[in-house]
């Protein structure tokens, strides 16, 4: 029925631009020939049967659009989980990365206090010196302009201090990206967790440096403690291990 409209509809306009006002008027080619296209054209719209090939490859285009936007969502999503993830240390008081240690366990390991001689690497001495707690590091200088770590609300940041120092004649190579050790402190006698990862040139966790006779570097170790740890906070020790054998080192 609504073809039928139609036709009789493009008749009547066909009979108007020919026959208007009792005169004959001539078309050109082209003008024809757009007729023709525009009344072929409200044909094939209203023809259940038809399917437009150009509106449907627009449909397959935005529909592939859709997916690869809802990918990168998810990829991005799925990135920033990732980047969130990798912060350890942070809660000392029962967080996941704490744990109970019982008083046996501490008193097995051994009592070597020379990381370098722990870790195998000659030419050096890696020597703990001193520990600061602060709310972020480094505290100032031209390496706090680089990069820094800062403590989370309601954490504060233990920083533990290592001399690095030369002990042959020319420069020493050191790296210790490699050797897989693996560090944790302990409070209170019972509370650990491990230190934090970071990007700091200085971090001992993945120090790599040349080091000249009787030269000193500084590197550390950077954990973080709760407010409430840090105020009843009475011994800290730090324990290596490396090979399976571990090392105890008192820090408070």
């Amino acid at each position: 029925m609504l073809k039928r409209i139609l036709v009789l509809t493009l008749l009547g306009l066909s009979a108007f631009v020919f026959t208007g006002c009792g005169k004959v008027t001539d078309l050109t080619e082209e003008e024809t020939q757009l007729i023709a296209e525009y009344s072929a054209g409200l044909l094939l719209k209203y023809d259940l049967k038809y399917v437009d090939r150009i509106d449907e490859g627009e449909k397959e285009a935005l529909e592939m659009t859709s997916e690869v936007e809802e990918q990168v969502a998810t990829e991005e999503s799925t990135t920033e989980a990732v980047t969130e993830e990798p912060r350890q240390g942070m809660d000392i008081s029962g967080g996941i990365n704490s744990d109970n240690t019982s008083p046996e366990e501490l008193a097995g390991a051994g009592q070597e206090s020379d990381v370098a001689k722990i870790a195998g690497v000659d030419g050096v001495t890696i020597t703990y010196d001193s520990y600061v707690i602060t709310d972020y590091y480094p505290d100032g200088g031209e390496l706090e302009q680089l990069v820094n770590v800062q403590a989370s609300e309601g954490y504060k940041l233990l920083v533990l201090r290592f001399k690095v120092t030369g002990k042959e004649e020319g420069v020493v190579d050191v790296s210790l990206a490699d050797k897989e050790l693996e560090y944790r402190i302990v409070c209170n006698g019972t509370k650990a967790a491990v230190p934090m990862l970071t990007i700091l040139p200085d971090d001992l966790g993945t120090l790599t440096t040349s080091v000249d006779n009787g030269q000193e570097q500084e590197a550390v170790l950077v954990f973080q403690i709760s407010d409430s740890v840090k105020e009843q906070l009475e011994t800290i020790d730090l324990y290596i291990q490396y090979n399976n054998i571990e090392n105890a080192i008192k820090i408070l």
